[in-house]
């Protein structure tokens, strides 16, 4: 196999270098995934599917920590109702951006332990 080419770990083709994503830089040398753009973006629309499936199933079992607003309480809940407060300056990203971004899910939980759990009533109401 030639310098400018690479197998693929997932579908094991082997394809020209540039139509594998870069992973990054360091001193100056850009290094490129082990896994092609397809794979890699099959992989990633998988990884965001589970998260949020995931981040749903979770706020079911939660309640606002303020109203008291979830699923016991309320006939009519939804989980998108609930919202993760961050009441420190200690917040690195909204937990549903690091859903959608793909973030591990004990990366996530990391960021939910610095947050109170409120509904969107509460929420706008603490920050106004």
């Amino acid at each position: 196999m030639s310098v400018n080419k690479r197998k693929c770990k997932v579908c094991g083709k082997v394809k020209p270098l540039n139509e594998f994503p870069t992973a990054g830089t360091k001193h100056g040398i850009n290094y490129r995934r082990h896994k092609c753009q397809p794979c890699y973006q099959e992989n990633k629309l998988h990884r965001r599917f589970y998260n949020r499936k995931w981040l749903a199933d979770y706020k079911a079992t939660l309640k606002c920590e303020k109203c008291g607003y979830s699923k016991e309480t309320h006939e009519s809940f939804k989980t998108q109702a609930l919202e993760f407060h961050h009441h420190n300056e200690d917040k690195f990203r909204a937990v549903s951006d690091m859903c959608n971004s793909g973030f591990a899910v004990k990366k996530i939980m990391e960021e939910i332990n610095k947050c109170t759990v409120l509904c969107s009533r509460c929420h706008i109401e603490s920050h106004y």
